[in-house]
């Protein structure tokens, strides 16, 4: 990668595309759980879980941090032949073209479990577990619950929760790093209402919020007012 330049930084679901000038070559990361860049100078002290480093111009390093050992990086001139489902990937969670009524039609075409296809990245691209449950949560719908027992209102219901919870997680998100209120290789995620916070109260209905534990991931959701 010596003396490339980089020329755009894209997001396809969960996969960041960086792309460079002497196109059709892209570094293509999946963070997945513990991923994070973080820009700082060469002279900086070292940063923890450091997984490697890009020396940029102007003393520049562009660290990617990863104390999970989940990442998944690719240097490649072809993604969708490279990257294993990159190719199958579904429209993009907040992608402008997914229109209500397309996003009806994907999801009449699947009947398993609302958890599951939320995080089906065929279906739509870009959602993981935590977020699936804030969705899930902010639709009023049980995730164990399948899709195809939902009525119109509540299919109705479900693409407004994925659109609304995505865009504020994203806007919070920049707000805060904008505030440096966090290390910038780090989310604060303690405005989520519901994932993570299983024993406490809703904060809508005040009910017990439950956990599900599967495949060593939990599921927060609400009995009192997820239906």
């Amino acid at each position: 990668m010596r003396g490339r330049t980089f020329a755009d930084v894209t997001r396809r679901g969960k996969f960041l595309v960086l792309g460079f000038h002497d196109k059709p070559a892209a570094l293509v990361v999946n963070p997945m759980l513990g991923g994070r860049f973080a820009i700082a100078t060469r002279a900086a002290p070292a940063l923890p879980a450091t997984c490697f480093t890009l020396q940029l111009t102007g003393a520049l390093d562009l660290r990617f941090l990863d104390a999970t050992l989940m990442a998944r990086v690719y240097l490649t001139g072809d993604p969708a032949a490279d990257i294993p489902g990159f190719r199958e990937l579904g429209p993009d969670a907040l992608d402008p073209d997914l229109t209500f009524e397309t996003f009806e039609r994907r999801l009449r075409k699947h009947h398993g479990e609302l958890k599951n296809l939320l995080r089906n990245q065929h279906f739509v691209a870009g959602m993981g577990n935590a977020y699936s449950d804030e969705v899930l949560f902010a639709a009023r719908l049980k995730p164990l619950r399948r899709a195809s027992t939902l009525k119109p209102d509540e299919r109705r219901a479900l693409y407004d929760a994925l659109r609304a919870v995505l865009s504020n997680a994203v806007a919070t998100t920049r707000a805060q790093y904008d505030a440096r209120k966090h290390p910038l290789h780090k989310q604060d995620r303690a405005f989520l209402q519901i994932h993570g916070k299983g024993k406490t109260t809703c904060p809508r209905c005040g009910h017990r919020i439950s956990v599900l534990h599967s495949s060593g991931e939990a599921t927060y959701f609400c009995r009192g007012c997820q239906v």
